[in-house]
């Protein structure tokens, strides 16, 4: 029997990077740079999206810089599905958060990702799959074009500094990169259209997640107080997923995951 096709758009990603090396045994899966896909004839196949434009995170939305929107033209009219990959910013937060809590979206990114999220969906409807992601940790090193806590807490135990604002005191879901790719690989056997939460389903509060990975005696911390601060405590209600993937997550398995992390970035 053949294997799956998989297409993962993106170059050097830590996310993009992390799911081709945890595909690549299980399925056919390939990388590409998102300006070389039109030149690949792509047939039943999934296409899984981890690239956007820079302008994506922190501009007004426009049609020209959604890659999310461009593959899913490109790909229409065929056998083929998309996976995008959004985030929990376009919730209002709270604690368990489902795919139908309110939605009121945190920043531009947040914006941008539901518009992309609507117009997606209106070019593919069920060969579509939009992942909402929690926060997702995990040993990231290169140049980023969106800090994530993650590379922010390594860069500031690399400089024996880490700078916070409100965040440090707040609960927020955070999802090991190993689950992450556990939650694709498991998501590529089903056939899955619609919106997901895609998260470890358990609220950390952010300052002990970060004694837990790093050893703050070893590290400065200083945490400056923002006025205007729009963000509260998270997570996801991920029984939607669980239902349909079958994997289950405990506080157990997340300290693992933890303590893994703590030995990759020291």
């Amino acid at each position: 029997m053949s294997k799956k096709k998989i297409i993962i758009v993106g170059y050097k990603s830590f996310i993009q990077e992390n799911l081709y090396k945890n595909l690549l045994p299980r399925f056919n899966v390939k990388k590409i740079k998102f300006k070389n896909l039109k030149k690949k004839k792509i047939k039943n196949t999934i296409v899984i999206n981890c690239s956007q434009h820079d302008r994506f995170f922190n501009k007004r939305y426009n049609r020209k810089f959604d890659r999310n929107l461009i593959i899913a033209n490109y790909i229409s009219n065929s056998d083929n599905n998309l996976i995008i990959l959004s985030t929990r910013q376009v919730y209002k937060p709270k604690i368990g958060i489902t795919e139908s809590s309110a939605i009121k979206p945190i920043n531009t990114y947040a914006k941008n990702c539901i518009k992309s999220e609507k117009y997606c969906n209106k070019r593919l409807n069920r060969q579509l799959l939009i992942l909402r992601l929690s926060n997702v940790i995990g040993n990231e090193i290169g140049k980023k074009k969106r800090p994530s806590i993650m590379s922010l807490i390594i860069k500031g135990k690399e400089n024996k500094r880490l700078i916070f604002d409100n965040n440090i005191f707040l609960y927020k879901d955070f999802l090991p990169i190993n689950l992450f790719c556990r939650y694709i690989s498991k998501i590529l056997t089903k056939k899955m259209s619609g919106i997901y939460n895609v998260g470890s389903g358990i609220p950390i509060k952010v300052k002990n997640f970060v004694e837990n990975i790093i050893d703050t005696k070893k590290v400065n911390i200083n945490i400056i107080k923002k006025k205007k601060f729009i963000d509260a405590d998270f997570s996801f209600n991920i029984s939607k997923l669980q239902k349909a993937i079958k994997i289950k997550v405990n506080k157990k398995y997340l300290n693992n995951e933890l303590i893994k992390l703590k030995k990759q970035i020291n």
